[in-house]
């Protein structure tokens, strides 16, 4: 049995080899942060090359998986959920989820998660309709975005944060709001979006949008219909929705109602 081993930086140009190889873009940003802050776990091709990956990402009491890809050749020969159960063990006590395509659903729900919501991504140039902003972060709200952060998660991740802060081309926050914008394969992706209403959630994307210009990306929490239908009104078109799982059902922390979007849909 080909044995499952730690990825790190030095592996990124294999991880792209291996996404591609499965249509993926070839994110490299979007990989290099998740193997610098999570942990990755790959298994080599025997013939070349990475044969699957996954990447667990822990902050506090909760863990993400993503990247989980296996390459075409290597299919339907139990890799995936190796690599995936691999991350999971590593999580230990944490409570892990992971964003799912309909692809890897059954995969999922085999080794023990349970749906519990999701997001729906939007793309495309947001029509500005006047409404209000909000304003690019100063120095002074730091600390602020810390705490807006830890309400909506249940607990602290200022590491993290300061990571996604260094990462992030805009961060916009209102009076009791916060988003980030981080270009990701020439698209301004908006997340997280912590708000207190879907007023305060508009004004962070409207910022955001008109500052970065171009196109923008949204991945709306499902729970959050309203911001959904202003988005597709606003001209960003649906891209399908991706389904968020969580390992033997346990409940996220946190007030959910503030999570408008995520980070994206490999982080919370």
């Amino acid at each position: 049995m080909l044995p499952v081993r730690p990825l790190g930086p030095v592996d990124l140009s294999a991880c792209l080899d291996l996404g591609a190889d499965r249509d993926w873009p070839r994110e490299h940003r979007k990989w290099s942060i998740l193997l610098d802050v999570g942990q990755g776990f790959g298994i080599d091709a025997p013939d070349g090359g990475l044969a699957a990956t996954s990447i667990l990402v822990e902050t506090g009491p909760v863990a993400s998986i993503s990247m989980v890809v296996v390459a075409s050749r290597y299919e339907r020969q139990g890799l995936g959920s190796r690599v995936t159960a691999h991350a999971v063990e590593a999580a230990g006590d944490a409570t892990v989820f992971l964003h799912a395509s309909d692809f890897g659903l059954r995969l999922y729900e085999s080794l023990g998660f349970v749906a519990d919501g999701g997001c729906e991504g939007h793309i495309g140039v947001l029509a500005d309709d006047g409404g209000p902003a909000s304003r690019p972060i100063t120095p002074s709200d730091v600390a602020r975005v810390y705490s807006l952060d830890a309400g909506a998660q249940g607990f602290t991740r200022e590491a993290l944060l300061d990571r996604l802060l260094f990462e992030a081309e805009h961060v916009h926050v209102t009076d009791d709001g916060f988003a980030f914008g981080t270009v990701l394969d020439g698209v301004t992706v908006i997340g997280p979006v912590v708000a207190p209403d879907e007023e305060q959630a508009r004004a962070l994307i409207r910022g955001i949008a008109r500052a970065a210009g171009g196109r923008i990306r949204v991945d709306v929490d499902l729970a959050q219909p309203g911001l959904s239908e202003w988005c597709r009104a606003s001209g960003l078109l649906p891209i399908g929705p991706a389904p968020r799982l969580v390992h033997g059902g346990r409940p996220l922390p946190g007030e959910a109602a503030r999570r408008f979007a995520p980070y994206n849909r490999a982080l919370g």
